[in-house]
């Protein structure tokens, strides 16, 4: 959250995994529920309806704007960094928020739209009355904020950022302040969810059961989870399989020289991958992106 101008800044990544501000992340899970159960955490009411937000991760359309899913996690999404800074109203908020790249052209402005179609919002998160005067959003490129953050320090090199994300990967190539659009682009269903839905389908083929995503995602990050060894070398060998993949299809376009990572797949990459040139790096802060869309809306804002 960032000041401006009598403004308030709220970033929010809308991930297919994970939705995140600038200090809070959620599963991109939303369930609507037929009463109000008797506790209220993860609840949220808005309009009249009852949802259960981030409990079981919910399968989202590649359009954000298709059902109103995203909106009700934009909601519990503002409320949880109202949270973190001791707030229930603001005035005056600015959205600013992201896009794949490729879906920019098409979908940006209805996006906008679409989060800001109510002017003053009203709702109640976890027990909590909220109220919220909307003002405007921005909307930029997944992977455009962490050019704000990590480049611009030898403006003459071709530099990269490759933001791994759930369903897509996003590239940004620059030069003096520039881009170059043949390396801008998408890769669509190959981040870290698919990784996941590669390992169901290889771990079913080979021990007869499905593995539970919690306890993938708990591997993509190295913690220790209750599996035999042999099981979990097993996922670990599907996900070494998968990053070098990924970094397969980057070094075909290019992308293998200047390059940051980031995004939620960067974890994974630095854990799993194989070894990056030293001209690159991987920053694993999972709160970047709602981070750096605050820092661009700032200098966006007159």
């Amino acid at each position: 959250m960032i000041k401006k101008n009598n403004k308030t800044i709220i970033g929010v990544d809308h991930g297919y995994g994970y939705i995140k501000t600038s200090k809070t992340i959620t599963k991109s899970g939303i369930n609507e529920m037929i009463i109000e159960p008797p506790f209220n955490e993860d609840i949220l009411i808005y309009g009249g309806s009852v949802y259960a937000i981030g409990q079981h991760r919910t399968e989202q359309p590649a359009d954000k704007t298709e059902n109103m899913d995203y909106y009700i996690l934009t909601l519990a999404a503002i409320a949880k960094e109202m949270k973190e800074h001791n707030m229930r109203r603001v005035n005056d908020v600015i959205i600013a928020a992201g896009l794949p790249y490729s879906f920019m052209a098409k979908q940006a402005l209805n996006f906008k739209k679409y989060l800001t179609k109510q002017k003053n919002v009203e709702f109640t998160f976890e027990g909590v009355k909220y109220s919220i005067n909307i003002k405007g959003a921005e909307i930029y490129p997944q992977g455009f904020p962490m050019i704000a953050l990590n480049l611009g320090k030898n403006k003459s090199t071709e530099e990269s950022i490759v933001d791994i994300g759930s369903r897509t990967i996003d590239i940004l190539t620059f030069i003096n302040g520039k881009p170059i659009y043949d390396k801008c682009f998408s890769i669509d269903k190959m981040g870290t969810l698919d990784c996941v839905d590669i390992i169901n389908k290889y771990y079913l083929s080979e021990y007869q059961e499905r593995i539970d995503e919690e306890v993938i995602q708990n591997i993509f990050q190295n913690k220790i989870v209750s599996l035999p060894d042999d099981r979990i070398k097993f996922v670990k060998k599907v996900i070494k399989f998968y990053i070098n993949n990924v970094c397969k299809q980057l070094d075909a376009k290019g992308i293998k020289y200047n390059v940051t990572f980031c995004g939620g797949g960067a974890t994974v990459l630095k854990n799993y991958g194989p070894t990056i040139d030293s001209s690159c790096k991987i920053d694993d802060d999972i709160y970047g992106n709602a981070k750096g869309y605050e820092l661009l809306a700032y200098n966006t804002i007159k």
